[in-house]
C-alpha cells in the first residue's frame, strides 16, 4: 500500500466530518482580556476514524512480514496464483 498520495484523504476526512488544518476557525470566546479568568489550556481529541486514518499514515509501505511469507511459499514451490486472478490483474492494470 502506498500512502504517498494522499488526495484521496482530504475527500475521505470530509466524509467523515473531520476539518483539514487549514480549515479549523479558533475559538475566540475562549480568550478575554480580564485579569480573573486563568487562561485554558488547548485540548483536542481525536475522533476514531481520525485515528484509524492516523495509524494507516504511520503504517509502513512494504510488510516485511507479509513479503518474507510470501518469498517462504515461492520458494517452496507452494505459492499457487489461479490463471485467471492473474489476467484479471493484468487487465485492471491496463485500464488504470
Amino acid at each position: 500500500m502506498d500512502v504517498r498520495d494522499r488526495s484521496n484523504y482530504t475527500s475521505n476526512l470530509e466524509s467523515l466530518d473531520i476539518k483539514a488544518p487549514s480549515q479549523v476557525q479558533p475559538d475566540r470566546a475562549s480568550s478575554t482580556s480580564s485579569s480573573n479568568v486563568t487562561p485554558e489550556r488547548d485540548s483536542s481529541e481525536l475522533s476514531s476514524a481520525a485515528q484509524v486514518v492516523a495509524q494507516a499514515l504511520h503504517m509502513p509501505d512494504v510488510r516485511q512480514d507479509r513479503v518474507a511469507s510470501l518469498q517462504q511459499q515461492i520458494a517452496s514451490g507452494r505459492y499457487q496464483v489461479a490463471p485467471q486472478d492473474v489476467a484479471d490483474a493484468m487487465l485492471r492494470n491496463l485500464v488504470g
